[in-house]
């Protein structure tokens, strides 16, 4: 991976590094596995189980959601999603709907950085 692409992906939250040894050092199956996100239900189910206020199917989706972005590294959707999995876990809503603008800000952010890769 050349610097100014990497640099980018940092600077836009992903730990490329850590990620990167995950998929074996494969830049390849990194990518391909990147680019699956934008199409991942789990953006849309997550938020609609909150503005519905389905506690329950919230978790389900935001949980899942939390496995595929710490797999990927993607590090900036997780500080804001991981706290509201917690909340959810525990049956917990407060704060949840107010947290989702941050979640979704950095999610679509992170999903406009993997449509740019070439």
């Amino acid at each position: 991976m050349d610097k100014e692409l990497k640099d980018k992906l940092e600077a836009n939250g992903f730990d490329v590094d850590v990620t990167l040894q995950r998929f074996m050092n494969n830049e390849k199956l990194y990518f391909k596995f990147l680019k699956k996100l934008p199409a991942d239900q789990n953006y849309v189910s997550f938020g609609e189980a909150i503005n519905n206020g389905d506690c329950e199917a919230a978790f389900r989706s935001g949980h899942t959601l939390k496995g595929v972005l710490s797999n990927l590294g993607v590090d900036s959707v997780l500080k804001v999603l991981e706290p509201m999995v917690e909340k959810l876990r525990a049956n917990n809503m407060e704060g949840v709907p107010e947290a989702l603008v941050e979640f979704k800000n950095e999610y679509e952010k992170a999903i406009m950085t993997i449509n740019g890769l070439e």
